[in-house]
């Protein structure tokens, strides 16, 4: 199993329908699929309108098409809710943080401090439809996190930089659990898989932990049919 972090969006998504929000977390290849590329990504930042969904995303999961090693989104993005303002601000969050990003890092920027300096910067108030609080926070935490990665190669270290009172874990989490590991070993395949088209015929690929990635435990297990779909299931732990 080879896992490479934080890939570029572009290698992971056909096209930009869902930069601002998604989030690739990391690509996966397997020994018994030498020739595919399988992405882990989360929605973490954006609620999720429960009474609107289609066949492709609902509230539990998002079914992709896989393209040469890329999803391919064919749902809708007002499920997520408050997306058009998320993709209105994020190129402008992402270039403040390619600015800014070392001197947050530096000075261990605290989260609530950087929400307040970016709504502020931003001139963005919270709604019904968009938490601007929550947005902000969790592109903090996955570009602090990616960025001490980056300059430290420390993964999953973001709380004790930017989290007031946080005790470092005695062990790293692994990054992609799969039925390999004691914890899950013959537990994914009878995760609670949605009831779409031929579900018996995905296989699991494994699972990601939302919480080493972000302070939100927002898990996802990826499964694959081998007729180049993706199944992404979300659970919260």
């Amino acid at each position: 199993m080879k896992i490479d972090l934080y890939p570029n969006f572009d290698k992971v998504f056909t096209d930009e329908t869902l930069k601002g929000i998604f989030y690739p977390l990391c690509s996966l290849t397997l020994d018994k699929y030498p020739n595919k590329v399988f992405h882990f990504i989360s929605s973490n930042g954006l609620w999720i309108d429960e009474n609107f969904e289609t066949e492709n995303n609902t509230f539990s999961f998002t079914l992709f098409d896989f393209v040469e090693n890329k999803y391919k989104f064919n749902g809708n993005i007002k499920l997520y809710k408050g997306s058009e303002k998320a993709k209105n601000i994020f190129d402008k969050l992402k270039s403040d943080f390619d600015l800014n990003g070392k001197h947050y890092l530096e000075t261990k920027t605290q989260t609530d401090d950087y929400i307040e300096i970016q709504k502020q910067n931003l001139n963005i108030q919270t709604d019904d439809e968009f938490d601007a609080d929550y947005y902000i926070q969790t592109f903090y935490e996955f570009s602090i996190n990616k960025l001490n990665f980056e300059l430290n190669n420390e993964f999953g270290a973001f709380r004790t930089l930017i989290e007031k009172n946080w005790t470092k874990p005695d062990e790293p989490s692994p990054i992609v659990y799969d039925e390999t590991t004691d914890e899950l070993k013959g537990t994914l395949n009878y995760y609670d898989k949605p009831k779409i088209e031929n579900i018996d015929a995905y296989e699991v690929i494994g699972k990601i932990v939302g919480f080493e990635f972000f302070t939100d435990g927002n898990d996802t297990v990826l499964f694959y049919n081998n007729s180049d779909r993706i199944l992404c299931v979300n659970s919260y732990s």
